[in-house]
């Protein structure tokens, strides 16, 4: 039987949106038993350097018990959990969360980017089990379909109800509405997939790579802790293929995979008045830059470093 292993960085703010997909894979597991392991890879950030807890109104510890009661709510039906807190240096972005998750010498077969907004359909995980069950290649990447995006070079993600929305669609769907419709399409028998000859991804939007893909693109450790991690996987997926090495990238047709830009917790946070978030301040603009700078300044010497290596 095949392992999944969903890897997830939570800061204190997110803590309801990971208890939420928490409970949204254990809905969908019952679908999928037997057919598929399940392993939850989630760190909590509890850094100073994301929040001012000495200035906070709740303590750090009130996360923590919180974090360990989803691992012990969760602990009855995957086939391993990985529940860390960090508040070292060694884990300070999503970047470092996936490098360490690629290299913790885990013999999995598969390894799930998971964003903390998005919203997917209890029939999401039957699909990629039944496609999973399937590949018997080295070098894939496994996404659902999403709606109209920023523009023309996501179309081939982009689910055919939603083709001739406008590229601004994005913004107003509503998250919830993913379960019906993704019931449509299985009604429909439009559940299906597709491969597409030039790999695209957005990041964690229930993206599923090869183990072994990972381990040979790896994200460098100049990258630093946030930023261009997943351009960097998809540029080397690309470069692979065009060195001749078989990768290839499945679509899930028919199951989709919604950001959540409606409800945001730019808009609906309730922990806004009681954590001193340093992190979210200015939605969180110049901390991100911050964070990205060592990404920005290494990245085309890492892709030139990989082409040479491939």
């Amino acid at each position: 039987m095949k392992t999944l292993q969903v890897v997830v960085h939570v800061l204190p703010r997110e803590i309801d949106q990971f208890e939420r997909l928490c409970n949204l894979f254990k809905e969908s597991y019952f679908f999928v038993k037997d057919e598929i392991n399940i392993v939850l890879d989630a760190s909590l950030n509890l850094n100073k350097i994301f929040v001012d807890w000495e200035n906070s109104q709740i303590p750090k510890e009130f996360f923590i018990e919180k974090f360990n009661n989803i691992n012990e709510l969760h602990s009855d039906w995957t086939h391993k959990n990985i529940f860390q807190i960090e508040n070292s240096d060694k884990c300070l972005g999503i970047n470092d969360k996936r490098r360490n998750s690629i290299n913790d010498g885990l013999d999995y077969d598969y390894l799930m980017y998971l964003d903390l907004d998005v919203f997917f359909s209890h029939m999401t995980l039957v699909s990629l089990t039944q496609l999973i069950n399937q590949i018997d290649t080295d070098y894939n990447i496994i996404s659902p379909e999403t709606v109209k995006l920023w523009d023309d070079s996501w179309a081939d993600l982009v689910n055919e109800k939603y083709i001739n929305h406008n590229h601004e669609f994005f913004k107003t769907i509503d998250p919830y509405s993913v379960h019906k419709l993704v019931f449509d399409n299985l009604v429909e028998e439009k559940i299906k997939f597709r491969t597409i000859n030039n790999v695209k991804f957005g990041g964690g939007w229930f993206n599923v790579f090869s183990k072994k893909l990972l381990k040979f693109i790896n994200i460098p450790e100049s990258l630093g802790s946030y930023g261009l991690d997943d351009t960097f996987v998809m540029i080397g997926a690309n470069m692979m293929k065009q060195k001749g090495y078989d990768v290839t990238q499945y679509i899930l047709e028919g199951t989709i995979c919604i950001e959540n830009n409606k409800y945001t917790l730019y808009n609906y946070n309730p922990y806004d008045k009681f954590l001193v978030d340093k992190s979210f301040e200015d939605k969180g603009r110049t901390f991100k830059q911050g964070l990205r700078k060592k990404s920005n300044e290494n990245f085309e010497l890492e892709l030139n470093k990989f082409r040479d290596r491939i």
